[in-house]
């Protein structure tokens, strides 16, 4: 038992103890705020029952449903795999069946956060447990669970609330004292408003507080002007300065950057000018004409020449009919060699940008046909291969219900699992795959098992390193109720 109880609510521990062994398995420890109603819980699940499961619940104004369930079932099964959209009850019976927990004793603290639901749970565990379930809940009103036994704590007498104070405080005023003894009425027996004692806080101070004198009071009262005062020529004096580096600041940025002075030119240095470049002018002019003229000139010696030759041909036409037809043809060539140099300077770019659209034309022709080719030739899909899966799961669906299985193992990694074969190289080994949470699990058994006792003697026989993972019996028809919420889950 702790050390620090009184012996009043020591006899409360032992008397919740004899009321759970005549057979109540529900209890409620019904007091106010303030009386050592979680103190008296801790120190019944310290004190009693050291072969149980204990599981000790403290709820809050945030305390979920789930969250009560979750450490409710760890504090009593082995690493439980717990289902959230079971109910408690249900919960309870499965992981029962797959490995028994043997007695257990949950103390809640502060019934006031239970749900309805949870109440009911709790009312039907409290009935129905295949092992001994003891119940201990904390409430500060009577009837929040119907079917429990209410158990009222009352508050301390004035002597236990002075012993309950000498337990945690070394000195103590006498009984007699005013002062203490009006605390130990007011308190009324409430541990909590004991426990806040402060010594110091009531006790007379006969000696009186110095007073500061008039003279004190005006020297501090001059001292707050002169400092304020300061303060205010500060604030000021700072401001001022800001506003006049503010204007320095403004009038460097107005400044007009002086420009050079510009050229004066006289009325000759401008007339020259003007005549010098007129002339210019007028070269340049002549000299185009002169470029003009004679390529004129030029051509028109060309077109001259190919008409003497043309006529001189002509003439000698008969005589020298080979001869003729062979000064004719080169005439020809020299005479459209010429007439197109002459013409080619008109009708040359017009030519380059034809022959230029011509070309690009024809290029992008076989790579539009390519382009299109390659978009309408279909491309072969590749297939994938997909893993073989592990399960055993069409296999467990067609055993018997009643058949029995040995888990070895639970893992979400499927390679675990294959490794974990691999190395033991068991035989009968089947494995399951559930989902549980969104996640996959894969459960490595031995399987089938007519009946529990051929279970048991073939877990005997299997290795130090397979019992060492602790395996546990489980039926077919559980696995067969797992794969069907999982295949819903899909």
């Amino acid at each position: 038992m702790q050390s620090q109880i009184l012996p009043s609510r020591a006899a409360l521990v032992d008397r919740i103890a004899m009321q759970f062994e005549y057979g109540q398995n529900l209890i409620c420890l019904v007091g106010n705020s303030g009386l050592g109603k979680s103190y008296l819980a801790e120190s019944f699940i310290t004190d009693k029952y050291p072969e149980f499961n204990k599981a000790f619940v403290k709820l809050g104004a945030h305390t979920k449903d789930t969250e009560l369930v979750q450490q409710l079932l760890e504090n009593s099964f082995r690493a439980p795999l717990v289902d959230h959209k079971l109910s408690l009850t249900e919960n309870f019976f499965v992981l029962y069946n797959e490995q028994p927990c043997g007695p257990c004793l949950w103390v809640i603290d502060g019934a006031r956060h239970l749900s309805d639901e949870l109440i009911q749970e709790l009312q039907l565990l409290a009935k129905k447990a295949p092992d001994t379930l003891y119940i201990l809940i904390t409430a500060q009103a009577p009837k929040i669970l119907p079917e429990a036994l209410d158990i009222h704590l009352e508050p301390l007498s004035l002597v236990e609330s002075r012993r309950l104070m000498a337990m945690f405080f070394q000195q103590l005023p006498p009984q007699e004292d005013p002062i203490f003894s009006t605390f130990l009425h007011e308190a009324g027996g409430n541990p909590s408003i004991l426990l806040e004692w402060q010594q110091n806080q009531h006790q007379l101070t006969l000696k009186s507080k110095p007073t500061l004198s008039r003279k004190q009071l005006n020297l501090f009262l001059g001292a707050f002007v002169v400092i304020t005062t300061l303060f205010l020529v500060a604030v000021v004096y700072q401001k001022d300065l800001a506003d006049l580096l503010r204007m320095q600041q403004d009038v460097a940025a107005t400044q007009v950057e002086e420009l050079p002075e510009p050229t004066v030119l006289t009325t000759q240095q401008a007339l020259s000018d003007n005549d010098s470049q007129s002339a210019d002018d007028v070269a340049a002019e002549q000299s185009s004409d002169d470029t003009q003229a004679a390529v004129q000139h030029d051509v028109q010696s060309i077109l001259g020449a190919l008409t003497v030759s043309h006529s001189t041909q002509d003439g000698n036409q008969t005589n020298e009919p080979e001869k003729d037809s062979g000064n004719k043809i080169a005439n020809g060539e020299e005479s459209d060699q010429v007439t197109g140099q002459v013409t080619g300077q008109i009708t040359d770019a017009p030519t380059v940008v034809a022959q230029a659209l011509t070309q690009e034309t024809a290029a992008e022709e076989p790579e539009a046909t390519g382009t299109q080719e390659q978009i309408e030739t279909p491309q072969p899909a590749g297939v994938s291969e997909q893993p073989g899966d592990l399960s055993d799961n069409i296999w467990f669906m067609a055993q018997d219900s009643n058949a029995w299985t040995i888990q070895l193992l639970a893992v979400t990694d499927q390679a675990v699992a294959q490794r974990y074969v691999a190395q033991h190289k068991l035989a009968q080994i089947r494995i399951a795959q559930v989902k549980r949470n969104n996640k996959d699990w894969w459960f490595v058994t031995l399987a089938p098992f007519a009946t529990l006792d051929d279970a048991k003697q073939a877990r005997a026989n299997l290795p130090q390193a397979v019992l060492a993972g602790q395996p546990f019996f489980k039926r077919i028809v559980q696995i067969k109720q797992q794969i069907q919420q999982s295949q819903t889950q899909k």
